[in-house]
């Protein structure tokens, strides 16, 4: 079976937290602020949490802390943790610590429905509601449109309506109400009639951009793809959140999502979000050698980028050129900010166990949850390598610590339950297949309910189930694919090797993983399963050759050395040109900007090595010290550190004859992955 492993990042959502915090008698909150400071930077959760906790014994009616506890609690996934928090913070207001009770309400039913229990949530929002009305709270607006939200997850569409009029009484001149309410009726499948509703929003605002995104739904739900993608790029248009971009959207009609992208490029100066959503698309439609060329000339263009490094790492790990990917999400990993660490952990096991590099996926897969001990998909992906690698022990001991945090992950109870199959427990093994039946209810890409189905004997239920995820998607590979290791589960090999062929016509490459996965076993030594692995093979070999000569021509790899001189205070310094100019800079990681001194300006521009039209303006410099200089904007047309070259560089003129050539980390990460040679006092420079 393909196993489907989806990560996300966790995000520290503070959204409902006031900012300002009530100084108290006796203390001025200082861990408070330092927490928040912490939080700020992206430093550790843990040392915040501990900071809060400090304040909130020196004084425990400070609200705030409370709730900046409640909410890395979120953050890490501890619900019931954030929960009790927000009941002591209750316990604990005052009248003099300035909050509402309807705030602190509202905080637990967003929490219940983050928590997954969505009727809480509405039954706690309809008291802060009753709450907020009394109190004439000036969130109220906001507090009603959760509940209406709510009404809406549990397709509750009337109660939400209600909630929508309600809204609009208090504000006439607000759309949401009626985008609210397009939204509802699309639900309910009355596209013709949100349409109707969406045409008249434009004529009041036609920039408000969530018009268009329910537009974009309509569309989709009438099956009109064209028009649906048109919606959502006028969508994108209008706000400029790439978030609005759904390559999902496009599979609608590839052809066509091509060619407008391809538009898109053609006519606008600045294209680099639509060549990346070309490389997107492309990476999505499982073209990984027309997604990396793409790739990489955004980034030789913009410099290393944390979510196209992720992306070109995505197609080299599909095409199983593993150190290629690893270099790539190693990359990421640097430039990433430190709380976001335990993800690429999470990604980087991915690769590693892809390449059959169980104990290095495992190191990783340790990281992530000692970052996220609440998540249950670290303890799956490290229960599955434990499985892959022979420790079936520990597998086990994985899957029941995922479902001990985790109740509503259908996929490791799935795995759990092979694992009862294979030691002969069949009592134990049903058990959690039934589980899975119960749980996995949503037709989607990420349901394994066909699986558990088939091991429960119920196989016209396991293929019907499976056919509707294909419905959905069925260009999706990896669902045909899912599709081959059901039949030859089932025992009809024909059908698997014809399944299977579809898949890899799809895109399907994942050949090291076919390699271990006993759904094919039944089917393995068959002559036509044999020859079509050969045949994919040699096409994936093929593509291999085409994105390595690409790397080699574009001299991705090529080594720069320049010898250095380690100077006082831990900074080097080293040769370079500047427009053909020998020069000394300075190399400073701890800087963030290009700095030239007045003196050595001024020498280029008599000199002809920059001219007037270099000269772009001023801005406000600050030093390390602390003082602020003004300094003039020039554009350097040529950085040269031994090989590398980089161009049209900005730069700040510091008014001072002391101030050293200072290159910093905006320009260095544009060079290439940069490593310090302290043995032979060399940089060396791969791009």
């Amino acid at each position: 079976m393909r196993k489907i492993i989806t990560l996300t990042l966790a995000v520290l959502c503070l959204a409902l937290q006031p900012l300002s915090a009530q100084k108290k008698e006796g203390t001025d909150n200082f861990k408070y602020y330092k927490a928040v400071e912490i939080l700020d930077e992206g430093g550790d959760p843990a040392e915040a949490r501990k900071l809060a906790s400090e304040n909130i014994k020196e004084n425990p009616g400070h609200i705030d802390s409370y709730l900046l506890i409640a909410g890395i609690d979120r953050r890490e996934k501890d619900f019931s943790s954030a929960l009790r928090v927000v009941d002591q913070a209750m316990k604990n207001n005052t009248k003099k610590s300035g909050f509402s009770e309807a705030v602190l309400l509202w905080w637990k039913g967003i929490i219940y429905d983050e928590l997954g229990d969505t009727r809480k949530a509405v039954e706690t929002m309809q008291q802060v509601v009753k709450i907020a009305r009394k109190e004439k709270n000036e969130h109220l607006s906001s507090m009603l449109e959760n509940l209406a939200q709510f009404h809406y997850d549990l397709k509750e569409y009337d109660a939400s309506d209600k909630v929508y009029h309600e809204i609009k009484k208090l504000d006439e001149s607000s759309l949401l109400p009626e985008i609210g309410l397009a939204r509802n009726l699309i639900a309910r499948e009355k596209y013709d009639e949100a349409l109707a509703i969406l045409d008249e929003c434009v004529k009041y605002d036609r920039d408000y951009a969530e018009i268009y995104r329910f537009r974009m739904r309509a569309y989709e739900g009438k099956k009109e793809y064209k028009k649906m993608i048109d919606a959502m790029i006028t969508l994108y248009e209008k706000s400029d959140d790439t978030d609005y971009i759904s390559i999902d959207c496009f599979k609608k009609d590839r052809k066509y999502a091509v060619a407008v992208i391809r538009e898109k490029i053609a006519s606008e100066k600045n294209n680099g979000l639509w060549r990346a959503v070309l490389a997107t698309f492309y990476k999505e439609s499982h073209m990984y050698a027309e997604a990396i060329p793409l790739l990489s000339d955004l980034m030789e263009e913009y410099g290393f980028d944390e979510d196209l490094l992720e992306e070109r790492a995505d197609c080299y790990d599909e095409m199983g050129m593993t150190e290629l990917a690893l270099v790539d999400i190693n990359k990421a990993m640097e430039l990433t900010d430190q709380r976001n660490y335990a993800y690429y952990y999470g990604r980087r096991s991915g690769i590693y166990r892809y390449a059959g590099m169980y104990k290095e996926a495992i190191e990783d897969l340790d990281k992530y949850i000692e970052r996220y001990p609440t998540d249950a998909y670290g303890y799956y992906a490290r229960g599955w390598c434990q499985e892959l690698s022979g420790d079936s022990k520990g597998a086990m001991k994985d899957y029941n610590e995922g479902i001990a945090v985790d109740e509503n992950y259908p996929y490791i109870y799935l795995m759990r339950g092979t694992l009862h199959m294979e030691n002969g427990d069949a009592e134990k093994a049903t058990a959690d297949f039934e589980t899975v039946v119960a749980k996995d209810t949503t037709v989607s890409g990420g349901s394994c309910r066909h699986y558990a189905l088939n091991f429960l004997g119920r196989a016209d239920e396991a293929e019907e189930w499976m056919n509707k995820i294909i419905e959905k998607d069925p260009d999706a590979p990896g669902e045909w694919y899912d599709k081959a290791c059901l039949y030859a589960r089932m025992g009809r090999c024909d059908d698997a090797v014809a399944a299977l062929r579809v898949s890899f016509e799809k895109g399907y490459r994942s050949f090291p993983h076919i390699e271990h996965d006993n759904d094919m076993d039944p089917i393995r030594e068959r002559d036509d399963f044999k020859s079509l692995i050969v045949q994919y093979k040699e096409i994936l070999e093929a593509e291999i050759a085409k994105v390595a000569k690409n790397v080699e021509d574009d001299g991705d790899m090529v080594v720069s050395e320049i010898d250095m001189k380690k100077m006082y205070g831990g900074t080097y310094e080293i040769p370079c040109s500047v427009n053909g100019l020998p020069l000394k800079m300075i190399f400073d990681t701890g800087a963030s900007d290009v700095t030239i001194s007045s003196v050595e300006a001024s020498f280029m521009l008599k000199n002809g090595y920059l001219s007037e039209s270099d000269v772009k303006g001023k801005k406000h410099y600050m030093t390390a010290s602390g003082d602020i200089h003004e300094g003039t904007i020039l554009k350097l047309k040529e950085v040269k550190l031994g090989d590398a070259v980089l161009k049209n560089i900005e730069a700040s003129v510091v008014h001072s004859q002391k101030a050293p050539l200072l290159l910093g980390q905006s320009v260095l990460e544009k060079f290439g992955t940069i490593t310090i040679d302290n043995v032979n006092s060399k940089l060396l420079i791969k791009q």
